[in-house]
């Protein structure tokens, strides 16, 4: 493992160089954020720098704070373990330092990392460098100073929607919104992020504090008015997320008395949220979804995923035209077959519906480019990708098959031994089942290592989750080949064992069960879904 360090080369322009070294990418772990400071303080005291390029190793300039460190917080309580930052290092020691300081971004720079070239008093960019405050979906907020620095470089308007939803943006969108001065080629980027920081240091360009600017933020009024409106947004969207809310008020602590008090009050409410019960769930999920990847006996054995370019779906009802539509958006070719025209030219209207009815409940593509959150061209493209069949003449050479049909078991072993037959060698054979025994299904089959479950979940191109269901004979090699499609298009593939109700419906079974039983016990309906809801559920059982 390479070492966690932080070096600084001084060239003889008078450029001090330092860099991030903590791979894959640069977390700033806590010997990361005490080698900053240390090298920021020796550039300050030599009298050979006259200014200074912070980067990072390995094409990324930093994916933010070391989230281990949030563990072990979780498990002690003890906030000490948090580094003072905000205050310490990217006010005082870099944005307030003597010598300026240029950040050269390439990769991403999230969260931390974000913040820290935000201290920087200007920030040049590779193309296509990923750009985000993601803090709100592990249960804390910006802790580096970003609720008072963003708002103050794009806007307060975009600065909110950036932290509400946790998205990333691309450095050219930030050129436009004034968070990066440049936007360079990568083989450019740390001779232009030089001569930068020399031009700020002989006044040739501005020598901008981001927490002093004012300009963008607007009047009281209408940074009222705009926070007024977020505050109700996130009381529909995150109403059991208390992060959001406590975001919106430090960013407002800094409108109205100024930006320095609002990074105290952040590194303040950081550490308060660190302890709650919302960071400690989500910091969970996202140490569980990781280790997901993960799987013994499968993964790390030397085996490399088969490539899927076109994948058969079964059925072109509900399920199986969103799990046709999340494929199609991954540019694979797919197959829906139907039983007869009616139901095929239903199928393949959901499809379309999906990109572009907002109104069908099931809409996949269609609804998509309503909500802007798809480009016409490539609900286009989606689209072509998508063929409908009735018989199995296109099954020749597929590389996959998902079964996506009723829960009719006599049905689902005549489809899995017709498609034995049609399908090449190395096909994977899915099922769509959420119950149903996969031995059962692929009884009268002699390709049982190709026997696999994919359950997705309702509407399938929206919903992360992907279980992958493995029986005793399932081959490796198959469940390393969906575990990859799944990652290709944007699920969260969990492999499970072949028992009832697999991993989700195992929990799910008890949960309606108890909710019946309350009903039966006297409980109104009403106060149980009121109850679940409270609780952090998008809806009750009965709703």
């Amino acid at each position: 493992m390479a070492p966690v360090k932080v070096t600084m080369e001084v060239g003889t322009d008078g450029v001090a160089v330092i860099t991030i070294f903590n791979p894959p990418v640069n977390a700033l772990a806590i010997p990361i954020i005490a080698g900053l400071k240390e090298k920021w303080t020796e550039a300050t005291m030599r009298n050979d720098v006259k200014a200074i390029v912070l980067t990072g190793n390995g094409g990324r300039f930093s994916g933010g704070f070391d989230i281990n460190v949030f563990q072990k917080v979780h498990a002690n309580g003890d906030t000490s373990q948090m580094p003072d930052v905000s205050v310490d290092l990217v006010v005082n020691t870099m944005e307030d330092g003597k010598k300026p300081a240029v950040a050269a971004i390439e990769g991403l720079a999230l969260g931390g990392g974000l913040e820290l070239a935000l201290g920087c008093h200007a920030r040049i960019a590779a193309p296509r460098a990923q750009l985000g405050l993601p803090e709100l979906s592990l249960g804390v907020m910006p802790g580096f100073g970003g609720t008072q620095r963003l708002p103050r470089l794009i806007g307060l308007s975009k600065a909110v929607e950036l932290m509400m939803t946790s998205e990333p943006i691309m450095s050219e969108e930030g050129k436009k919104l004034g968070l990066i001065d440049a936007v360079v080629p990568s083989s450019e980027l740390l001779k232009v992020s030089r001569q930068w920081a020399l031009d700020i240091a002989e006044r040739h360009k501005p020598w901008m504090r981001s927490l002093h600017k004012t300009d963008k933020i607007g009047s009281l009024s209408e940074a009222h008015e705009i926070l007024k409106v977020a505050r109700e947004q996130v009381k529909q969207t995150a109403k059991n997320m208390p992060q959001h809310l406590a975001c919106i008020e430090v960013i407002e602590e800094g409108i109205i008395h100024g930006g320095y008090n609002g990074v105290l009050k952040e590194a303040k409410v950081f550490k308060d949220l660190v302890l709650s019960d919302t960071s400690k769930g989500l910091v969970h999920i996202f140490f569980s979804q990781r280790a997901t990847s993960k799987v013994p006996n499968v993964t790390g054995i030397g085996l490399k995923p088969r490539t899927v370019k076109k994948v058969a779906v079964i059925g072109g009802g509900l399920m199986g035209s969103g799990i046709a539509t999340a494929l199609a958006l991954s540019n694979t070719i797919v197959i829906l077959k139907e039983i007869n025209s009616e139901f095929l030219q239903k199928g393949m209207k959901a499809i379309e519906e999906t990109y572009e009815d907002v109104s069908y409940i099931t809409a996949n593509v269609s609804g998509l480019v309503a909500r802007k959150k798809l480009p016409q061209d490539k609900a286009d493209k989606a689209l072509s990708m998508v063929k409908g069949a009735l018989d199995y003449s296109d099954f020749k050479d597929v590389d996959m098959v998902i079964e996506a049909v009723i829960e009719n078991v006599p049905l689902k072993q005549k489809i899995f031994s017709e498609i034995e037959k049609v399908c090449p060698p190395h096909c994977i054979l899915a099922t769509n089942t959420s119950t149903i025994d996969l031995n059962i299904i692929g009884e009268n089959t002699t390709s049982k290592d190709r026997i696999i479950g994919a359950h997705f979940f309702s509407p399938a191109h929206i919903m992360p989750l992907l279980e992958i269901v493995r029986t005793e004979k399932t081959s490796a090699q198959a469940i390393l080949d969906l575990m990859a499609v799944g990652k290709a298009i944007k699920k969260v593939p969990v492999v499970v064992g072949n028992c009832t109700g697999f991993a989700v419906n195992r929990t799910f079974f008890p949960y309606s069960q108890g909710a019946h039983i309350l009903v039966n016990l006297g409980v109104d309906v009403f106060r149980i879904d009121t109850q679940i809801a409270s609780f952090g559920l998008p809806m009750g059982p009965f709703q």
